[in-house]
């Protein structure tokens, strides 16, 4: 078994290169399309100084059209925005995103849009100022708004050559979550500690304080548990999502550095709010059926299975969302497909019953932590035999 393991470690290995080899070879979607849609009453367009479109109607420059570009969830957004020759805002189109679809469309883009015509360039078009908020999609329409106003600036500055000073500057954000996940983990891994922390009882109420915590904290407050789509987003080189870079970054270290230097996952033992949702769950159930070893193999051989093809696919078609089977938003915001409630429920149900079952069955975080500890397993050997 430890060398099939090995052979479809490198087998992934070399999937995944290949895959993010291909996908990077794929140009980005040619903006021409949405020109029309962002500046209406042009009947032509050619390309102008400074990377805009000029609009022409019966060969009169009616406006221009600029592609704005942001960092949402997932990855760039970019949109095409029209100005007319007096800097009102003509039009928006979406011509490309990589946010999940359910959420995306929780902030309904095209009214969003209707709501920004004839709006001035020097407009902020900030949520919650220039237009309404979304609870539950605040970083997709963060992306979207960004998006408008840096095409409204390069279309009113290399057109219409009129400037305005807005500053996109703001402060590394270091407040309450990222204070909170450093305490989580904190605390996560003094359960580890043998000498600061006896068996038995005070081990158990640790624990279980952690977990609720990250319930509360993690699921239900921030609704921001680490996803494969945030180790997609990384794979393929988007980075993290710029105004929670920091959360995300501290996140991540948490995850995989203890898996990495003392292969123990504290962050799913201790602090997956979603983890322990599935443990409340065992209580009122039970829960002490166990698979048999082949059943449980197979099980967890799926698991491996479908996070690489959501790797894969992600790194080929350039969109860490392409894949997206997590259950996590679907419970935590009531947002996701049909396919993600109807499996959420039986996840739910199946916890009654079976310990964990999202955690040691369909979770794709379990199947990268376990790669890593794979990874690790090869580096102990290599050095024993280098020694």
């Amino acid at each position: 078994m430890k060398k099939f393991e090995r052979i479809a470690g490198v087998v992934a290995m070399i999937a995944i290169i290949s895959a993010w080899i291909i996908g990077g070879m794929v140009p980005e979607k040619d903006p021409t399309a949405s020109l029309q849609q962002a500046l209406p009453q042009a009947s032509e367009f050619k390309p102008s100084a400074g990377g805009i479109y000029a609009g022409y109607a019966n060969s009169t420059l009616v406006g221009y059209v600029a592609i704005g570009r942001a960092d949402g969830y997932g990855g760039p957004m970019r949109t095409a925005v029209g100005l007319d020759m007096s800097g009102d805002l003509t039009g928006v189109s979406i011509i490309e995103h990589k946010e999940t679809v359910p959420f995306f469309n929780r902030i309904r883009p095209a009214e969003y849009i209707k709501k920004l015509i004839e709006k001035s360039y020097a407009d902020n078009f900030t949520p919650g100022c220039d237009i309404d908020a979304v609870s539950g999609a605040t970083v997709s329409l963060d992306a979207l708004a960004m998006s408008i106003r840096r095409g409204a600036d390069q279309a009113a500055a290399e057109g219409l050559n009129l400037t305005f000073d807005r500053s996109e500057f703001s402060p590394i954000p270091i407040g309450f979550p990222e204070i909170i996940l450093v305490l989580l983990f904190a605390t996560g891994l003094l359960t580890y500690s043998r000498p600061l922390v006896a068996r038995g009882k005070a081990r158990a109420i640790l624990r279980w304080t952690t977990r609720l915590a990250g319930l509360a904290l993690i699921g239900f407050m921030l609704a921001a548990p680490l996803s494969i789509i945030n180790i997609n987003s990384l794979l393929i080189g988007y980075g993290l999502y710029s105004p929670m870079g920091v959360y995300w970054c501290l996140l991540a270290i948490g995850v995989f550095l203890p898996l990495i230097l003392t292969n123990k996952g504290v962050y799913c033992e201790c602090i997956c709010p979603f983890g322990c949702a599935q443990d409340l769950l065992k209580l009122a159930g039970g829960a002490k059926y166990t698979p048999q070893k082949r059943l449980h193999t197979t099980l967890r051989w799926g698991q491996r299975s479908i996070a690489l093809a959501a790797i894969l696919t992600a790194l080929l078609f350039r969109n860490p969302a392409q894949l997206d089977y997590e259950v996590f938003g679907t419970f935590f915001t009531l947002t996701g497909t049909i396919f993600q409630f109807a499996l959420l429920g039986a996840v739910l149900i199946a916890s009654l019953f079976l310990l964990r079952p999202w955690c040691n069955f369909l979770c794709p975080m379990r199947a990268i932590s376990d790669y890593i500890c794979m990874l690790r397993s090869w580096g102990k050997i290599t050095r024993k035999k280098q020694t």
